[in-house]
């Protein structure tokens, strides 16, 4: 997977569940769940074939989510997932590649997933599919160790600072 920028919602609606999706300024003729794109990557499809995997989340406070949307390189809408619970937050911290298939995910909660693009085997074609697993033991991956570590600082330095403007 290769992080890129090229992608744009246009967002005239806030209240819609979907929103128009542009590449490099060029309407794609899709709209994708979300209002404001949390990451985008190049990337290969089961097929061997290059497609985008898009996260994108609401604008909803105390209830956040996120939607991932795989597009073939005709910008088609190869398969969708979502992360979402109510009354629960997946406020995304940090994500990077881990495989060409594979994303890391981490959340404000320390919770640690891996999105993963798999084939989903019909006998006549190898439509993918979109999983979610929770990484068991995130200390024993360095980068991800790294990132808990730099978020659990975050939030002692903002209870520091809290802290000190209460005196």
């Amino acid at each position: 997977m290769q992080p890129i920028t090229a992608f744009t919602l246009r967002v005239s609606d806030t209240e819609a569940i979907t929103q128009p999706l542009f590449f490099n300024h060029q309407h794609t003729g899709v709209s994708i769940a979300g209002v404001q794109i949390e990451a985008q990557y190049r990337c290969q499809l089961p097929n061997g074939a290059q497609g985008y995997l898009l996260l994108t989340s609401y604008d909803c406070p105390f209830e956040e989510s996120l939607e991932f949307s795989l597009l073939d390189d005709a910008f088609s809408l190869v398969t969708t997932a979502s992360l979402a619970r109510e009354y629960a937050s997946f406020l995304l911290y940090s994500h990077w590649p881990i495989a060409e298939n594979r994303l890391r995910l981490h959340f404000y909660n320390q919770l640690v997933l891996d999105l993963v693009i798999e084939p989903r085997s019909f006998w006549f074609s190898l439509s993918p599919k979109l999983l979610l697993a929770e990484v068991v033991a995130p200390q024993d991956d360095p980068h991800t160790k790294a990132s808990m570590e730099a978020l659990a600082q975050y939030f002692a330095d903002v209870s520091q600072s809290h802290d000190i403007h209460r005196k």
